[in-house]
């Protein structure tokens, strides 16, 4: 079930709350600066700024992410693919240790 929420679910939902929340934040700020007779600020106007880093911040843990938790450890021996037996046998890291080479 957990794997659904992280796969499935989380992905849809969470840009949907970021987008409401941007929304109730922009609104608001616009609303304040229509009462005081102000310009509103430049930032509730232009959601480009707030999509650049929104953008930078999901790569950044996504990459983080990846990097901690993939892969094979360093050194570890790769075995191409290859045929044996007239049959094609899939390569990949091998976990015998670090090659004599």
């Amino acid at each position: 079930m957990l794997r659904i929420f992280l796969t499935v679910i989380l992905p849809l939902v969470l840009p949907t709350v970021g987008y409401a929340l941007y929304v109730l934040v922009v609104e608001r700020r616009r609303r304040e600066a229509e009462e005081a007779h102000v310009p509103a600020p430049w930032w509730a106007t232009a959601p480009w700024p707030w999509l650049v880093f929104a953008g930078v911040a999901a790569m950044a843990v996504t990459l983080g992410s990846v990097a901690l938790t993939s892969g094979v450890a360093p050194h570890t021996p790769y075995t191409p693919a290859h045929l044996e037996d007239g049959r094609v046998v899939g390569g990949g890291a091998s976990g015998s240790g670090p090659s004599g080479n």
